[in-house]
């Protein structure tokens, strides 16, 4: 009796060690590669992926009506923005030190445009202002398609955009502008970093190559 009682227990065994040997396979394979081991699955999840964030988008759109032209950077989006991981705490806190210190905010999409026009209008007949100006216009263009919801392309990257507009505003030819109109470009500025943020769409080698240059020469 005790050898008919054993016997199964010896044969259990190894059934055991495989099943738990192959889970733990399994296991190991999803940990080290953050996806399922077909690509049926994979599929799926790249897919539950990007409904994720279209809807974070939804989300915020409805919680802040991105798209229109009273739409303001406040400090509220900016927290929002690091609830969903869209962006960071470190990059949330930064964009924030950008923000008017008496409104806690940018000026209004509409008005920054408004201000990009009026700048135009004013220094377009300077020596010198070329580049300038093409910069307003980009900038413009990446305003009125803040979260990329009417085209997927931008005239030029938004980080990109924003970085050149930086070391404009640090640079001498800067002189060219008001006060007034230097805090109306680095709110645009901020306001270029959050369409890229927004962009669904990778930047291109050339154009990271492009963006890391300016960064170079502004720093």
């Amino acid at each position: 009796m005790q050898v008919l009682t054993s016997s199964p227990q010896v044969t259990s065994q190894p059934a055991q060690t495989d099943t738990t040997a192959s889970s733990a396979a399994q296991t190991t394979a999803t940990d080290t590669t953050g996806n399922t081991a077909t690509p049926a699955t994979a599929a799926s999840e790249e897919k539950q992926v990007f409904s994720s964030r279209g809807e974070k988008f939804a989300q915020l759109n409805k919680e802040f009506d991105i798209t229109g032209s009273d739409f303001k950077i406040t400090n509220g989006f900016l927290n929002r923005l690091s609830e969903l991981g869209l962006i960071t705490e470190s990059e949330a806190s930064k964009l924030a030190g950008g923000l008017n210190s008496v409104t806690g905010s940018t000026d209004s999409v509409g008005e920054l445009k408004g201000a990009i026009d009026a700048i135009s209008e004013r220094v377009k007949d300077e020596d010198g202002v070329s580049n300038l100006l093409k910069l307003l216009e980009n900038s413009k263009e990446i305003l009125d398609n803040l979260d990329g919801s009417k085209s997927k392309t931008f005239p030029v990257d938004p980080a990109t955009a924003a970085a050149e507009l930086e070391s404009f505003l640090k640079s001498d030819d800067a002189d060219i502008l008001t006060e007034k109109e230097k805090e109306s470009l680095k709110d645009v500025q901020t306001a270029l970093t959050i369409a890229d943020k927004l962009s669904p769409e990778q930047r291109t080698s050339a154009e990271v190559s492009k963006y890391m240059s300016i960064l170079k020469q502004s720093g």
